[in-house]
């Protein structure tokens, strides 16, 4: 345990580091050896979001999430998606996250944004008023109260 640990946080650095071919080439050796280690397709998410292989960074995520339940997975995984133009997936990871955290503001702002991209002006309004309830700066409840204007004009 205490090298897969060591191993791990080498990883980490070199991804700190910006050394993505690096913990690439180990992430991969990792987890060939231990298919089913969240951390290692976590960190290999992160990576391929990075480089912008979504493809790859959805194929791993969707295997943590499998495991490991997390508004901040989900998100992530909403965003992979998005990144990948499957908007209703990433809406639906969207959604997940919100409800795992029914705080946690972002998710709200993503799947109004989603929402609104698709013309579909209720939800995008449902969801952006809501996000408007949620511990946000001034800054950002003007700016999407005007957006809420516009939708509802």
């Amino acid at each position: 345990m205490n090298e897969e640990l060591s191993r791990l946080e080498y990883i980490r650095e070199l991804i700190a580091d910006c050394r993505y071919d690096d913990a690439l080439e180990l992430l991969q050796i990792a987890s060939d050896e231990e298919p089913d280690n969240v951390d290692y397709n976590y960190e290999l998410a992160r990576i391929f979001m990075e480089m912008g292989n979504y493809p790859s960074a959805i194929s791993n995520l969707e295997l943590v999430t499998e495991k490991t339940r997390s508004h901040l997975l989900y998100y992530m995984l909403g965003e992979a998606y998005q990144a990948d133009n499957q908007i209703d997936r990433a809406i639906g990871a969207y959604l997940k996250a919100i409800m795992l955290n029914e705080k946690f503001a972002p998710a709200y702002k993503k799947a109004g944004v989603l929402f609104l991209g698709r013309n579909d002006k209720i939800s995008a309004a449902e969801y952006f008023e809501d996000y408007l309830n949620l511990d946000i700066t001034e800054d950002e409840k003007d700016a999407v109260s005007k957006i809420l204007d516009r939708i509802k004009k």
